[in-house]
């Protein structure tokens, strides 16, 4: 469809860029030629990282990303050097909620568009989910907007509603 919402990521040049509908990702190498010109040069494909709207987080070499398009989502983890899956969290067998991914505090904060939101423990080796909670007064799907954490609260916009709730440790 042509549709490209999430952001690229650039680190030590290279550049990974994913799309939905289908598309999915890859990562290209950058390079300058002795012109100045610069050359991409793909290190790998995927359709197993396909980031609709929801971002991706790259942490400690490892891609974070809410993947899935109109058939739903789910959080995936890939080896950013490789495209390798790590691990691919389903909610459930049927439609998967997808949703849009912060990083605060060494913590991954997760949105889903059906309004949960889920707070994971980064990890390459397995899914660790640390709490969740449903978010209230649903005005109307899907919930989109990013969650935001900022001097120990976390925002999360709905529609016409914006909640924040305090996280700073005690």
């Amino acid at each position: 469809m042509g549709i490209n919402c999430s952001a690229p990521l650039f680190h030590d040049g290279m550049v990974f860029a994913s799309s939905a509908y289908g598309a999915g990702g890859g990562l290209v190498k950058l390079s300058k030629d002795a012109d100045g010109s610069v050359k991409a040069e793909e290190v790998y494909a995927t359709t197993e990282m396909q980031t609709h709207h929801g971002g991706m987080i790259l942490l400690d070499g490892y891609l974070y990303g809410a993947s899935g398009g109109n058939e739903g989502g789910a959080l995936v983890c890939l080896d950013f050097q490789t495209g390798k899956v790590l691990w691919d969290q389903r909610e459930s067998a049927g439609r998967r909620a997808k949703g849009s991914l912060a990083l605060a505090d060494g913590r991954l904060y997760y949105r889903m568009e059906d309004g949960t939101v889920v707070l994971i423990e980064p990890s390459p080796q397995q899914y660790i989910e640390r709490g969740r909670f449903e978010q209230p007064d649903r005005r109307r799907p899907p919930a989109w907007a990013h969650p935001v954490v900022a001097n120990g609260k976390l925002y999360i916009r709905d529609q016409d509603v914006l909640f924040c709730y305090g996280i700073k440790a005690r």
